[in-house]
């Protein structure tokens, strides 16, 4: 599946991302630190935990394409459970490499 490319940027700053590997394996990263590996029972209180610092931030989740929907859905419960601004980014960010 191939998803539509917007020609517009948009930057929604402060941005904490979630990334899901192909292995799925998750790491998470707030601001401009580097991505750590976290399990996915440590998610929630990673992220409510950048949310004390930066009330106003987005979540940006990246996924392998191989990713089931299921642990995508996983992620996005866990923001709407918390009300966490979501985003779903359509490509990898440059610094995760594996």
């Amino acid at each position: 599946m191939l998803l539509p490319q917007g020609k517009q940027q948009t930057s929604a700053k402060p941005l904490t991302r979630v990334i899901i590997d192909k292995d799925l394996n998750y790491y998470a990263a707030f601001g401009n630190e580097k991505e750590h590996a976290l399990g996915l029972e440590e998610l929630t209180p990673f992220l409510q935990s950048c949310a004390d610092k930066e009330p106003e931030m987005y979540v940006a989740l990246y996924a392998d394409e191989t990713v089931p929907y299921r642990e995508i859905v996983k992620v996005l419960n866990i923001a709407n459970e918390n009300h966490f601004k979501m985003v779903l980014a359509t490509r990898p960010p440059e610094t995760k490499k594996k």
